[in-house]
């Protein structure tokens, strides 16, 4: 059974200051400064724990890639991108364990400590997924996310993208403008809460400078936090797979419940308050 800390942003604990080390500043700075920060897994988390992710996602890669190899005409008629849907509405017999290596990474304190710290409160692990992203050459047209837009769940939702393949350009990376969170230089164009979640895409360009947008291609192990309340857009693949894992992080005060379910087993004593906090189930 779940942990409970009740529901309203007054029932949160206030958020415990820790000691962060000098990488996890360096991120919590320029989430602060720009909206959004690089890292690398490895100056994070030990070579085991990659090796742990990789064995895991390795299952749904072969998978994917058979089922892009037998149906890519079928494909072609859809969006690019193929989910391995843990969630909860498309997956209802998933369950994640306290050990499982996805929760031991994105509920971990040393992310926790980077998103809290930027948020200044405690937040909720509220989505957690792996992607891949289908390249197609003949593609022009950018879809649905492929084009800048703000993310509807809150207006500082934070996301962690984390690279399993490299990523260079042809690769559909995630893309940032920097400065376009409430405060930034361009937090008032088209504003979160205006509710126009996708801005007219040549205007919006024409009003950022070239040097704010952000092409974050990377090698494998490559980790992207960002507060996608400032716009953002990725996978617009051409040439290459992109896979990824990603999660998302909303504030206490979310009506959201979280998308992926936890058997719990009596292991919340092993696990940090800030990451019971985390993975409570909203009622």
């Amino acid at each position: 059974m779940s942990p409970r800390f009740g529901n309203s942003e007054a029932d949160a604990p206030a958020i415990v200051r820790v000691a962060v080390n000098d990488v996890q500043e360096r991120i919590v700075d320029s989430l602060r400064r720009d909206g959004v920060a690089v890292g690398a897994f490895r100056d994070l988390f030990d070579e085991s724990r990659w090796g742990e992710l990789e064995a895991d996602a390795a299952g749904f890669i072969r998978q994917t890639e058979e089922l892009v190899a037998n149906h890519r005409e079928e494909l072609e008629q859809k969006k690019y991108l193929l989910r391995r849907f843990w969630s909860k509405k498309q997956s209802e017999n998933h369950r994640f364990s306290l050990g499982d290596p996805w929760l031991r990474v994105f509920a971990s304190d040393v992310v926790l400590e980077i998103v809290n710290s930027y948020r200044d409160e405690w937040t909720k692990l509220y989505y957690i997924d792996n992607w891949f992203t289908v390249p197609f050459l003949d593609s022009t047209e950018r879809l649905a996310s492929q084009r800048w837009h703000r993310d509807p769940e809150d207006e500082h939702v934070v996301k962690v993208f984390l690279y399993l393949t490299d990523v260079d350009e042809g690769a559909g990376p995630f893309e940032y403008i920097r400065g376009s969170t409430r405060g930034g230089r361009y937090g008032a164009l088209w504003p979160w809460e205006a509710g126009v979640f996708y801005p007219p895409q040549t205007e919006l360009v024409e009003a950022v400078a070239p040097s704010d947008r952000l092409i974050l291609a990377g090698p494998a192990g490559t980790m992207i936090f960002a507060d996608t309340g400032g716009f953002h857009r990725g996978g617009f693949s051409r040439t290459e797979t992109r896979v990824l894992a990603t999660c998302t992080y909303v504030p206490a005060s979310s009506l959201k419940g979280r998308r992926f379910e936890i058997e719990f087993d009596g292991g919340e004593a092993d696990i940090s308050v800030q990451a019971r906090f985390a993975l409570e189930e909203q009622s």
